[in-house]
């Protein structure tokens, strides 16, 4: 007994699988330059587009500088002037005391002459002119001035010692220094020696919490003939 089968012949076509295949081969290697060619140009766009974001970023960059510079320079410029006139009112404002200065001796100079030509029966012999003291920088600290002149006819020269002696207050109690303790130079006494005219200055420091209210200045010359003087000045009238 036979069983009946059924045999399934298939053609094959070899040239139409080629072509299958090369088109397929076609069709990818499209695909993949497509995809190659947008990749570059999108890399192209995206560089062109960075590369004027960069330009752009570069001229602001700059722009800001040239700015800063400007300001740098304007604020050198401000600096500079605002200096120039500090050293200009430095520079006037020290010419101003020099000049006080200055018209306070010239006055004391007058004064210091005025009574050298004053008039004829002022008293002849050695006299204590005129004394004065100005403040020093330091506190508490004076520079003193004393003038001494001779008058009469015939006038030797004479020579001899000057004291001084500062009375005051101090911690409510009367007080009186001697030369040697308030003179910079810790001298007991100033040496003189003139004609007709004579300054002694000095520089003297008082005690702190010490008010001076007067001065008392003794002449004691060398020799005979010549008397001692004594005078006597208001500390409120010399201090200047």
């Amino acid at each position: 007994m036979y069983e009946d089968t059924h045999i399934i012949v298939k053609t094959r076509h070899p040239k139409r699988q080629r072509l299958f295949r090369l088109l397929l081969g076609v069709v990818l290697a499209a695909a993949v330059w497509g995809a190659y060619e947008y990749g570059r140009y999108r890399a192209g766009f995206d560089r062109l587009a960075a590369a004027q974001e960069r330009e752009e970023l570069l001229e602001a960059l700059a722009a800001m500088e040239a700015k800063n510079n400007e300001l740098r320079a304007r604020i050198a410029v401000l600096e500079q002037a605002s200096e120039v006139d500090r050293l200009a009112y430095a520079e006037v404002d020290r010419n101003l005391k020099a000049l006080q200065d200055e018209m306070l001796e010239l006055r004391e100079e007058v004064a210091f002459y005025r009574g050298i030509v004053g008039p004829a029966d002022i008293t002849k012999g050695l006299q204590i002119q005129s004394f004065m003291v100005k403040r020093s920088g330091e506190t508490n600290t004076y520079r003193y001035r004393l003038i001494m002149t001779q008058y009469g006819k015939n006038t030797q020269a004479v020579r001899g010692v000057a004291k001084m002696r500062v009375a005051g207050v101090q911690d409510g109690e009367p007080r009186e220094l001697e030369l040697q303790d308030i003179d910079s130079q810790g001298r007991a006494y100033m040496k003189f020696r003139f004609k007709y005219f004579q300054e002694l200055v000095g520089e003297m420091a008082l005690p702190e919490g010490f008010v001076p209210l007067k001065v008392i200045l003794n002449t004691i010359p060398q020799g005979k003939g010549v008397p001692r003087t004594e005078r006597t000045f208001s500390w409120a009238e010399v201090i200047s």
